[in-house]
């Protein structure tokens, strides 16, 4: 799942502009000139016994340190450490309330440390983060982004640098990818999107987040999350498959599955479409049920963009209902790439 592109080196003293979407599933993170993605899930690092020296370069930036330990993360935790003990933000639980920020911070130090990639001696890079929470967790903004603002150490296996995080922006999810379309890459306001009410429907691991912009004004009314996501689907299947052979099935395993219908027993294809089917359907009903909520039928929403990790999975039976529907290319890094938008939009007008 993990994905890092090539990059120009930063230059020490420089200043980088960063969208950084910390899912509860995956975190996103998209500067000038790189994309960077990883699972949101991490545990205390182990001994390797074998291919050690592998490990880095399999998974780059997945090893990271501070001052309460080793830490495996993203890819790297999912392949090396048991599921119990791995750590997630799981919605609105005692997980997240209790240690949310230390979570998304340590989160948001790796995504950093895999943008700088290759920056050692402790270098100082300026660093201006525009990020997102769940419509209904915007309460949290000021907290989050006290967390983020200020000097932090970035130790990993790929950097050792000082980010000095010296501006942070917070948004409703849902807004990245109205701004990942109502302006573009330089930060100017994309005249060909003419639409007066523009609605988002995003799709995550955790939460299903609705927005609506009303010629730039966000309508509050008509925007909310509901605490439900892909994750209703993994369990499901995680739970079916565990019926059927008794025994637990790694993440991976469980998410190829979801995607493909196909499970692979003993080196046989065995088909699960109507497990997956089935373990989907609760996701479609809240997602529906949402919109229902908010925009009733969508008389009056102009276009709806479907957008996050889970977009794929609920379209057809959304776009059945509220035709004006569009899904977003590239709908996973959508919230990252218009909060990119975003910050450059800010810096042009200052």
């Amino acid at each position: 799942m993990s994905k890092q592109n090539s990059k120009k080196p930063t230059l020490p003293g420089s200043t980088v502009t960063m969208g950084l979407d910390i899912g509860y599933g995956v975190v996103k993170a998209v500067t000038a000139d790189q994309v960077v993605m990883f699972p949101s899930v991490m545990g205390h690092a182990r001994e390797i016994k074998f291919q050690q020296e592998d490990m880095a370069r399999r998974h780059p930036g997945d090893q990271m340190t501070d001052d309460e330990g080793d830490w495996f993360v993203g890819d790297l935790a999912l392949a090396q450490l048991p599921p119990g003990e791995l750590l997630r933000l799981r919605g609105r639980t005692a997980n997240e309330s209790t240690m949310g920020n230390a979570f998304r911070l340590r989160l948001a130090k790796v995504a950093i440390g895999k943008v700088m990639q290759g920056m050692w001696n402790r270098d100082i890079v300026h660093i201006r983060i525009a990020t997102g929470l769940p419509t209904d967790h915007m309460r949290d903004a000021a907290e989050l982004k006290a967390s983020l603002i200020g000097q932090h150490l970035i130790k990993t296996d790929t950097a050792d640098l000082i980010a000095n995080v010296t501006e942070v922006m917070v948004m409703p999810q849902p807004y990245g990818t109205i701004y990942s379309t109502t302006l573009n890459e330089t930060g100017e306001i994309n005249r060909q999107h003419t639409y007066r009410r523009t609605g988002v429907c995003d799709v995550g691991t955790y939460t299903v987040d609705l927005a609506l912009d009303d010629e730039g004004e966000f309508v509050d009314a008509e925007s909310g999350s509901v605490e439900s996501g892909v994750y209703t689907a993994q369990e499901r299947i995680s739970a079916a498959l565990e019926r059927d052979y008794r025994e637990k099935m790694p993440f991976k395993i469980v998410e190829e599955v979801l995607r493909t219908g196909i499970f692979h027993a003993n080196g046989q294809p065995v088909d699960y479409s109507e497990i997956v089917e089935e373990a989907l359907a609760p996701l479609r009903s809240a997602t529906l049920n949402l919109m229902s909520e908010k925009w009733q039928r969508g008389t009056t929403v102009d276009v709806i963009y479907l957008s996050g990790g889970g977009a794929e999975l609920v379209v057809e039976e959304v776009r059945e209902a509220y035709p004006q529907t569009e899904l977003v290319s590239g709908a996973q890094l959508a919230n990252a790439r218009g909060y990119l938008n975003y910050a450059r939009f800010i810096a042009r007008q200052s």
